[in-house]
């Protein structure tokens, strides 16, 4: 299933892509096929990839989690076929989106998981771990009322049945060594203790009067900012205009247009329906903006995978004699538009016990990722923190 039919479930009335249409995509695909690989690999590095959570939370810098549902890294299926007209599929999503009522509810949660795959090695035995960790957010309308954020370890385990074979092979160690790449340092190439059960929970909780989201990619914004973006495309964009001559004297130069393919980040913020439907007609206009199909994201949930940019590079985190190549997506809901999963590395070549397609480190938002009138309980088993979370 494509994200078109994804689409068509919401929008019986939408015409389908004409037989002359699918030909066309059908000798693209064909020619590319043709296209000689890609040639040598210099001077590679890994893109770096941030994002901050709210004012508890501002310098989180946890790189691996993932949701206690998913125990492996899994494959990502190949995109289906998408039509010439591939960005209409955000104008079409954006239309559906700003049918959607306003959300509800006293806070904003934003459950954090992160899932990072390392090969290692123990026992003469080569194999996969996971590492995972978690953070939730809960982010009041009230700006008197407190944040909470809340940071655990979930597990270091093997990956996959045949990791684990190959973990028992070796004597079910509790301490790994992580292969790498030559030329890593000693620093970087440590040891990695396996655990199986969450661990290092802290938190915060605090009252930020000034509510202003940590997240500052956009500006330093307030739900109450948030809620008052306008819902025309066309205004939308010059109100990002504002917030690229605010930050263009302090920050980098990065020139207008490079800043609006960053606009990607209000479908990840608690903005009204027709905010983020105006945001996607605004994305589906840019150059930078590729849709490239239908995906099942890290979570197992299907979505539209998407560039906002072009994003490639290389991963020196596995790999024996060799950095792996990898390529950069954002998987998006194809019923509201929010982002389901951002910065999904996904392995673009096959290397020692890493198949081509296999998802290498992601973030994604669990299913209970949105407003709520439930308030945030104070998580038992967990160190109350002064120092904001790291």
């Amino acid at each position: 299933m494509d994200e078109l039919r994804l689409l068509a479930r919401s929008l019986p009335d939408a015409p389908p892509p004409s037989a002359e249409v699918v030909k066309q995509a059908h000798a693209r695909l064909s020619a590319a096929q043709q296209e000689p690989v890609r040639p040598g690999r210099a001077h590679r590095r890994g893109l770096v990839w941030g994002w901050t959570l709210g004012a508890a939370a501002a310098t989180v810098a946890i790189v691996m989690a993932v949701v206690t549902l998913v125990s492996n890294v899994i494959a990502a299926p190949t995109p289906m076929l998408v039509p010439a007209s591939g960005n209409d599929v955000l104008l079409r999503l954006a239309d559906l989106v700003a049918k959607q009522p306003d959300e509800g509810g006293a806070y904003w949660r934003r459950p954090l998981l992160n899932n990072g795959l390392t090969r290692v090695r123990a026992g003469g035995e080569t194999f996969n771990v996971l590492i995972s960790s978690r953070i939730d957010l809960w982010q009041p309308r009230d700006p008197h009322d407190p944040v909470q954020a809340e940071q655990r370890q979930q597990f270091v385990r093997p990956a996959t049945k045949a990791d684990e074979r190959a973990w028992r092979t070796a004597g079910s160690p509790v301490t790994v060594q992580r292969v790498c790449t030559p030329g890593t340092s000693a620093g970087d190439c440590r040891k990695i203790r396996l655990r199986s059960k969450p661990s290092q929970c802290v938190y915060t909780r605090a009252a930020k009067p000034s509510g202003v989201l940590g997240d500052s990619r956009l500006d330093e914004l307030t739900l109450a900012d948030l809620a008052a973006l306008p819902s025309d495309p066309g205004q939308l964009r010059e109100k990002l205009r504002t917030f690229w001559e605010a930050r263009k004297d302090s920050r980098s130069k990065t020139s207008f247009e490079a800043f609006l393919a960053t606009s990607s980040v209000l479908l990840e913020l608690p903005v009204r329906p027709a905010v983020r439907a105006a945001a996607l007609r605004l994305l589906a206009g840019l150059p930078t903006t590729k849709v490239h199909g239908s995906i099942v994201d890290p979570l197992g949930r299907p979505g539209i995978e998407v560039t906002f940019i072009k994003s490639e590079g290389f991963a020196g985190e596995f790999g024996t004699d060799d950095e792996v190549a990898q390529r950069f997506a954002t998987v998006l809901d194809p019923r509201t538009g929010t982002v389901l999963a951002a910065n999904v590395a996904i392995a673009a070549e096959s290397a020692e016990g890493l198949a081509k397609g296999t998802f290498m480190d992601y973030q994604a938002w669990a299913a209970e990722a949105g407003w709520t009138s439930d308030r945030p309980e104070r998580p038992s088993g967990c160190r109350l923190s002064n120092r904001q979370l790291s």
